[in-house]
């Protein structure tokens, strides 16, 4: 069986990864925040329609911190040489 170069596995690896969450998330944002970490994007009582509208993230499960909020840049994997 032929082996591949390490760089080229890691190559394919970062593309596919990053195929799967384009086709998963369909934008390079996630609302996968930290409740302590969101940054507000709304104001007091925003609907969830609202929050949307302005392209940020909805969650009002967790009292006491911004329920509409900026989402977070998806991060990008470093292949170590």
């Amino acid at each position: 069986m032929a082996t591949m170069e390490p760089k080229v596995i890691c190559v394919v690896v970062l593309v596919l990864s990053l195929a799967l969450s384009s086709l998963a998330q369909g934008e390079t944002e996630t609302c996968q925040v930290e409740p302590h970490q969101r940054q507000n994007c709304g104001h007091p009582g925003i609907t969830a329609k609202e929050c949307k509208d302005k392209h940020c993230c909805f969650d009002n499960t967790v009292r006491g911190v911004p329920w509409c909020f900026h989402p977070a840049p998806v991060g990008e994997e470093v292949c170590e040489s």
